[in-house]
This record gives structure tokens, sequence and C-alpha cells, in this order.
């Protein structure tokens, strides 16, 4: 074989042989250590049994993880800058930020009124306890609370209405933000899962807090990617599961007419079995009947009380978000002043 044939072999081969396979799948990009973190807690806290997303607990671990996520958010912030993110995607956060801010307030409020429902419950089966409700006196004045608790669930149920109808436009409003060019930003990726994590716990709870639940769970519209498409981060497709979950459980839930929150249903049905077999006109209440209301009267109060202090947590958070927003704003303000 002459020389030159030999080596047009032997690159031949060599050429084949280092040739990329078909076969073999490209590498998985990089994650990082943001994407990872939030992508386990959206994974615990969806996939939980001992947690429902119809439990008070579950709704109280979903604030927690957005306060987490706030709070993380600020703290990259003091070892980052906000260079990438455009003036527009800033002055939308802004926005979001203080409607999110708006729906705690009006969550807390939520949360005192089912307090004084609570409050009703326990004066009606004060009246009644021990009495059998006997005594004509005592069953005028139960009678009269009981009225209170049904006109709290009336109010509730109009003014979580409203909340829920803001929140729903925040939702979409995502639909506005574009993924940038060449990945994102280095606070990008925190900045949209702390507004991801806030939007699925005050959502959620903005819809448990109803007695009589009139519109589904806010939707969620991912700016970073599209989870169809698998262009978007494991955490964005955990943070869909998630909520495709929550909507899906709590719309049967409206469908039924019950409260979507388990321990709000709970102490609703105990205190209208309670109130039915007091205006059936019998001499005798069954005292069973009363002391399991009152155990669901004070397991409502408890829960109510906990979710308050969380929600009071986040709305502290979102403040803090909202002030590196405003730092943000006022340098990207400052660079166009100088580019001009």
């Amino acid at each position: 074989m002459k020389p030159s044939t030999l080596l047009r072999s032997i690159s031949t081969r060599l050429s084949t042989r280092l040739a990329p396979s078909p076969a073999v799948a490209p590498w998985p990009p990089v994650r990082s250590a943001y994407d990872r973190w939030l992508a386990a807690e959206l994974d615990e806290l969806h996939t939980d049994p001992l947690a429902p997303c119809t439990s008070a607990a579950w709704l109280g671990r979903a604030i927690l993880l957005a306060v987490a996520a706030q709070r993380r958010l600020v703290a990259e912030s003091e070892l980052a800058t906000a260079a990438g993110i455009d003036r527009k995607t800033i002055d939308e956060c802004l926005e979001d930020t203080a409607e999110l801010l708006d729906a705690c307030a009006g969550l807390r409020c939520r949360l005192d009124l089912i307090r004084t429902y609570a409050s009703s419950m326990r004066i009606a089966l004060h009246w009644l306890e021990g009495r059998g409700g006997g005594a004509a006196t005592a069953r005028r004045h139960a009678a009269a609370a009981f009225a209170e608790c049904e006109a709290v669930e009336r109010r509730c149920g109009v003014e979580l209405a409203k909340c829920g109808s803001n929140l729903r436009k925040l939702g979409e409003r995502a639909l506005q933000t574009k993924p940038h060019s060449g990945g994102r930003a280095p606070c990008e990726e925190s900045l949209a899962g702390a507004r991801g994590a806030a939007l699925l716990a005050v959502g959620a709870l903005s819809v448990a807090l109803a007695f009589r639940p009139r519109r589904s769970v806010p939707s969620i519209v991912h700016s970073a990617g599209s989870v169809k498409d698998g262009t978007a981060a494991p955490w964005e497709c955990e943070l869909q599961e998630v909520q495709k979950h929550v909507k899906e459980v709590y719309e049967r839930r409206r469908k039924e007419g019950v409260p979507c929150m388990a321990e709000l249903e709970a102490a609703a049905v105990d205190g209208r079995t309670v109130k039915s077999a007091l205006t059936t006109g019998g001499r005798h209440l069954p005292e069973a009947a009363v002391a399991a209301a009152r155990r669901r009267c004070d397991e409502l109060e408890e829960k109510v009380f906990v979710l308050g202090e969380s929600i009071g947590e986040l709305h502290r958070e979102l403040i803090g978000v909202r002030m590196v927003l405003l730092e943000w704003s006022e340098r990207e303000r400052g660079h166009e002043v100088l580019m001009l």
C-alpha cells in the first residue's frame, strides 16, 4: 500500500471514531444552587401526604416558603447587582410587589373576619353549653350569635372575590415579560422565584378563606420560559405542578360549595349542625354536637392566628423586596441619564 493511501485510510478511520454519535444525548444544563433549592422545596410542598393543600398546615408552609424566597432575594441583592435586568422588568416587579402587599393586607383583614366568625360561634355555644337549649333566653342569644356568623360568611365572600380578581390580573401580567437573550442576570432567577412563590401562597390563601368560593385559584404565568417546550427551569416546572394540583383540588371544592380550607369547613359544618338543631325547636340540644363545634372553633382560631402571623411576616419581607427594587430602579434611571 502506498504511503499516501495508508495515511488517507488512517485519517478516515480516526475521523469516524471521533465524530459525535447522534444517539448520545446532550449534556443537561448546569443547574444553579437557587434552582436546586426552590425545586426541592416545591417538590416537598407538592408531595407531602401529611399536609394536603386543603389544610391550614399546607397553607402556612406555602407562606413560609414565600417568606424564605423573599429573604433569599434580598440577601442575593447585597452580593450581586441588577446588571442585565432592564428597567421595564424592574418597574413591572415594583407594581407586582405593591399588588402583593395590598393582597397581604387584605388577607389579614379576612383573617380578622374569620376570627370574628369564630368569636360569634363561641358566644353562641357558650349560651347553649350545659343548658341543653332549654332556656328561652339562652336560645335567643345563641340564635343572634349564629346570625352574626352568617353575616360574616357573606361579607367574607364578597371581599375575597375582589382580592382574587386583583391577583388574577397580577398573574396575567407576567405574559408581557419576555426572557432575556444570553441567559439570566445574576438576581433575575431569585426575583422570578420570589414572585412566583408569593403568588402561589397568596393566591391559594385568597381562595381558601372563603366560605363559599366564587373564584378559582389565580394562574401563574411564567416569564422565564415555557414549561411545555422544555425551556423553563426545573423550579418553574415544579411551581407549575404545585399550582395545577392546588387549582384542581380547590376547583372541585368550589363546585361543591364548601370552603377550600378543611379547618374552616369543619367549623362551619359543626356550627350549622348546632344551629339547625336550635332552629328546629327541639327542647334539648345534643351536648356532643355542641362540644364538637366548640373543639372545631378552638382549632380554627388557633390555625387562623398562625396564618395571620405568617402573612404578617410575608408582608414585612415584601417591603424589603420593594426597597431593593426601588434602589435598582434608581440606578437604572441614573445609567440612562449618563448614557444621554
